[in-house]
């Protein structure tokens, strides 16, 4: 497939009123309610439950020579050298706009320091590890990202026990919204969430011309070649970890802005929500399961199973809420806005399309058009695979090498002036990743 990468804008329209602007600029920081669990700090953690291969660790690697003849974008997507708190409210490292998100049949967790590991949720915790040859071997003080997945808890809070478990959907992932550096950055945005003047405004922001979503959550990285990232696994992980960039033709969040801003405005690429179990159980109703959860429809059987909540660790990523439970839920960026107002107090009703698969959505045959046809949803970002080894490397993507899978909306074209998101990736299986310094990049001219 050829890819070319071009830029298109759509006529402008009329801005969003500044309160309807202010009640969608900032991202909730979700804090994960599984509680933090604590491995043998000495041995590391093992992904596996039956088996383990030890991860005897990298060798440090010359970095400035791996990134020589390059220049990076002046903001780093995450580098985890931010200063936060852990889900505990302790001081730690982050990666400060940092979700994660899975398929809801395993957990991902991020390991910190002296064995402690948290969901990685949003921001998550990061660990001191010697990356660079230049790093002081007897004083570490850099940080990066070690998550591990592929676990299941089994009990409700922080008291429930983790038991070894791979991925058997699709997997899950970790990604970045370009709206936090165009907002919360102020690179596009003043702190009242007035658009800045032209000559106050970053290189990265979007033409006046642009529509309101496009301006609030893309960033033109038309003067950039791609996404670098440092990254390895240990022993036991699969090595397949892909870099996606997704824009304002395949982005859910754009499309949920548009939806908000003007139910019947046109959208680049639609939305659905299935309301019916993916995780092979049945949907019941339970009454009052209690641990922070209210009564409702989720997957599984109330006499039998652990309890309902979150599978992935923090609001921001997938339930095991089913039937119009799931259908009430708010959309998972926006968590302060109420129920998602394209499928919030839906009935969910069966549905199968031209293709002949069939599930439950959540939408009203009385009063709403059918779930959008699978070649027309949102989500098919622009993808390249990377093949990890258990050393450090520095891989660099050029915008273009990437392609979409071809499984939702399809374009003939990256247009990468309006990238809203960037996300690692991976697919069933175990997963036990290192990651830093994920970050935009260009052949130093």
């Amino acid at each position: 497939m050829v890819v070319r990468t071009v830029t298109r804008e759509k006529a402008n329209r009329a801005e969003l009123q500044r309160g309807l602007l202010a009640g969608i600029c900032a991202l909730a920081a979700c804090t994960p309610n599984a509680g933090s669990q604590t491995t043998d700090a000495s041995a590391g953690f093992c992904v596996k439950p039956t088996s383990c291969s030890p991860d005897p660790g990298p060798q440090p690697v010359n970095c400035a020579a791996a990134e020589a003849g390059l220049e990076f974008a002046p903001f780093m997507l995450a580098d985890f050298e931010e200063p936060g708190n852990d889900p505990n409210g302790n001081p730690a490292y982050i990666g400060e706009f940092m979700y994660s998100y899975t398929d809801a049949t395993a957990q991902i967790y991020a390991n910190g320091d002296n064995g402690l590991q948290f969901p990685a949720g949003y921001g998550p915790v990061a660990t001191t590890a010697n990356r660079c040859t230049s790093d002081d071997p007897n004083n570490p003080s850099h940080y990066v990202l070690h998550v591990t997945g592929g676990h299941v808890q089994v009990g409700s809070g922080g008291a429930g026990s983790i038991i070894g478990a791979p991925f058997l959907g699709w997997g899950g992932g970790l990604g970045v919204a370009m709206q936090h550096f165009a907002v919360d950055k102020n690179l596009c945005f003043d702190s009242q969430a007035n658009y800045l003047p032209v000559s106050e405004r970053s290189a990265f922001c979007e033409p006046d011309s642009a529509e309101l979503p496009v301006r609030y959550a893309a960033l033109d990285l038309s003067d950039w070649d791609g996404v670098a990232v440092w990254a390895r696994r240990a022993p036991d992980s699969q090595p397949l970890l892909r870099v996606l960039v997704g824009n304002k033709y395949t982005d859910d969040d754009i499309s949920y802005l548009t939806y908000v801003q003007d139910p019947n405005e046109p959208r680049y690429c639609e939305r659905s929500r299935e309301c019916a179990c993916v995780n092979g159980k049945a949907c019941n109703y339970w009454d009052a399961p209690g641990a922070g959860f209210v009564s409702g429809y989720y997957c599984g059987d109330p006499a039998s199973d652990p309890l309902p909540g979150t599978i992935s660790g923090a609001g921001v990523q997938a339930t095991n809420s089913c039937n119009i439970t799931q259908c009430n839920q708010v959309y998972p960026a926006y968590p302060g806005n109420g129920p998602d107002p394209q499928f919030g107090g839906r009935p969910c009703t069966p549905h199968a399309f031209r293709n002949g698969t069939q599930s439950s959505y959540c939408f009203n045959p009385a009063s709403d058009p059918p779930p959008a046809e699978p070649d027309q949803g949102c989500g098919d970002h622009w993808t390249f695979p990377l093949h990890l080894t258990t050393e450090w490397q520095l891989f660099l993507v050029p915008f273009t090498t990437m392609s979409q899978q071809g499984w939702a909306k399809r374009w003939s074209f990256f247009d990468i002036s309006t990238v809203s998101v960037v996300r690692l990736t991976w697919d069933a299986g175990w997963v036990d990743y290192w990651i830093d310094n994920l970050r935009f990049y260009r052949v130093r001219r």
